[in-house]
């Protein structure tokens, strides 16, 4: 919302985007321990820039005669966001956030890889030391149902949110 504050967090923001998450994941568990924080911490740093770039994209797009009209109505500066620009940027937030839910997955399973004793991740991981194919297998398998099942949810979500929208035919 702010030119200044974009321009300053720009370059560490990208930089965030750029560094590789795996390089982080060592560092949160021993920051952190080996609990749900550092797996956390590594999905959000994966899923934040995809939202981000989404949401940015369209608080730029707004129509300004709109913001203009809630203005000449006397709407507050809080009033224009909640009443013009975020209706305005829904559709790409959720966009983001069903980008963002396949991303998540891959998060977790890397928090999981690097420094996980539980989870699919782990059971990856073991399953190669292990030469056990099988298992290793079943676990990608369970991770893709996850990913097409949150996915999915926010297909669901999202149809729920923006039923005011007009939907193309195919």
């Amino acid at each position: 919302m702010s030119a200044f504050w974009e321009k300053v967090l720009s370059p560490y923001i990208l930089a965030l985007q750029i560094a590789p998450k795996v390089a982080f994941a060592p560092l949160f568990i021993m920051w952190f321990g080996y609990n749900a924080m550092p797996k956390l911490l590594v999905t959000v740093l994966i899923v934040f820039f995809p939202v981000l770039v989404n949401v940015l994209q369209a608080m730029r797009t707004v129509d300004r005669d709109l913001v203009n009209l809630a203005r000449a109505y006397n709407l507050s500066r809080l009033g224009v966001f909640w009443k013009v620009e975020m209706p305005s940027t829904l559709p790409n937030l959720m966009a983001g956030l069903r980008i963002a839910s396949t991303l998540a997955v891959i998060g977790v399973t890397v928090g999981e890889l690097v420094g996980g004793n539980t989870g699919l991740g782990f059971l990856i991981s073991y399953g190669g030391g292990q030469a056990n194919a099988a298992m290793v297998f079943n676990a990608i398998l369970l991770l893709t149902v996850i990913g097409y099942a949150l996915y999915f949810a926010l297909v669901k979500i999202e149809a729920r949110v923006l039923h005011y929208l007009p939907r193309a035919e195919h």
